[in-house]
């Protein structure tokens, strides 16, 4: 059973909760659009698909390099700054684009910097929306569960439905517009995100560089070091995967595109479908018991993947994963966070955060390169490989906490039980928000 602050935050954060939910929906929305507007511009504007290739890959290593150089501000900060400032940094460097991108000899690095700053926020973004929903919801797992399953959802949804949108978009308009576009919506998550996100005070920071303190938290425990490792390991096979998918795809001949196609899209359908499911299966499963068993059936998908399979066998194994991973993620988050001392859980999230893309580079780096020589198979074996010892460590951190506590906690560790009637009338371990009182 919840206590009553727990049962009551879900009532009287539900406002809240829903702007949150609208405004990252929404910049998440404006992001995809420009996953197709920014390499199209690249590429019409200097011809070259190389240049084209270092800008992305920009984004993606400052998302991973500097992550963790970046979790001990993350971590003084707190989430509803760093949430704030990275919509405005984003925001202004997106507006940025078309402008380096026209800089004919400088066009390519500048355009590169812009993209690896862009890349550099998103790690401790990514960690703040997880830090910042306790802020919210309160401390109670099943509650943070069904929230993070919410944001989850709302972008999955803007990510499914932005691509498509984005080709449509890019052929009327052209790809500034777009970009443009992608702008705005930053600067109006902004403005959401400043009226209603609590105004909660943050905790004393701790001294630490490079993430020290959130790396210590992350490995305190067996839980949230093995989630934290798992996470690494599933981060690389579901991006290896990824990059698999178009090269798989060709194996059906003419039909190739299309099947690439439909095979991302009908597993991005069913990671969303997955999601709205997190709410009825937590009335009946605890939170750390879905989000082990989500990672079980998720190895078995990814080793099925092995069998000499049809087209309709892979759609099937693809719809299969992508539900799963909708079921089992939000979960496996509010899980681990709430597992983190609220002093040092931004700032944790960040390191992991940052760690687990790094996998995930891993991943598409092995597969990309590998797939050609080695073919299909000997990739499909790795990366299966890669997701069973993620549910191998989602089961031991599991036991673990079996173990040492007898059962699925319900506060995290340095949250103090309510004292009176009157704290017991709001989420454990945090103030109630100016804006509630």
């Amino acid at each position: 059973m919840n206590d009553p602050g727990t049962a009551r935050a879900g009532v009287w954060t539900r406002p809240v909760l829903r702007a949150v939910l609208a405004a990252e929906g929404v910049s998440m929305l404006g992001s995809s659009l420009t996953v197709v507007a920014v390499p199209w511009l690249m590429l019409t504007t200097t011809g070259s698909a190389r240049d084209m290739g270092l800008v992305m890959a920009a984004q993606l290593a400052g998302t991973t390099v500097v992550g963790v150089l970046g979790a001990s501000w993350a971590g003084r900060a707190g989430p509803r700054r760093v949430m704030l400032l990275g919509d405005a940094c984003r925001g202004t460097l997106i507006a940025l684009v078309p402008v380096l991108i026209s800089a004919g000899a400088l066009a390519v690095p500048l355009t590169a910097t812009a993209m690896f700053v862009f890349g550099a926020i998103m790690a401790p973004y990514a960690a703040a929306q997880q830090a910042m929903l306790p802020d919210v919801v309160g401390e109670d797992e099943t509650l943070l569960s069904r929230a993070t399953a919410a944001l989850q959802g709302a972008m999955r949804l803007s990510m499914t439905l932005g691509p498509p949108l984005a080709g449509l978009l890019v052929g009327l308009l052209g790809p500034v517009p777009v970009i443009l576009a992608d702008a705005a919506s930053f600067a109006l998550s902004l403005l959401v995100l400043r009226r209603f996100l609590p105004r909660t005070t943050p905790a004393a920071p701790r001294p630490s560089r490079l993430g020290a303190a959130g790396v210590r938290a992350l490995f305190a425990e067996p839980l949230t070091a093995t989630w934290s490792l798992a996470l690494v390991c599933s981060e690389f096979a579901w991006q290896g995967l990824f990059a698999a998918l178009p090269v798989v795809a060709l194996e059906f001949g003419d039909r190739g595109p299309t099947v690439a196609g439909v095979l991302s899209g009908a597993f991005g359908a069913a990671a969303l479908t997955g999601t709205l499911l997190v709410g009825p299966l937590l009335r009946r499963l605890p939170a750390p018991v879905l989000a082990t068993g989500g990672r079980v059936l998720l190895a078995l998908c990814f080793l099925g993947l092995l069998l000499p399979l049809g087209l309709a066998a892979v759609l099937g194994c693809l719809v299969l994963a992508g539900l799963l991973n909708g079921v089992s993620s939000a979960p496996v988050a509010a899980v681990r966070a709430l597992r983190l001392p609220a002093a040092v859980r931004a700032e944790a999230l960040t390191v992991g955060t940052a760690v687990a893309l790094a996998g995930g580079t891993c991943g598409l780096l092995v597969s990309s390169t590998t797939i050609q020589p080695g073919g299909a198979r000997t990739v499909f074996a790795v990366l299966a490989v890669a997701q069973v010892t993620a549910a191998v460590l989602h089961v031991a951190g599991l036991v673990a906490l079996r173990r040492t506590t007898g059962a699925a906690p319900r506060r995290p560790p340095d949250a103090p039980p309510p004292s009176s009637s009157r704290e017991a009338d709001r989420p454990a371990g945090h103030p109630v928000p100016e804006e509630f009182r």
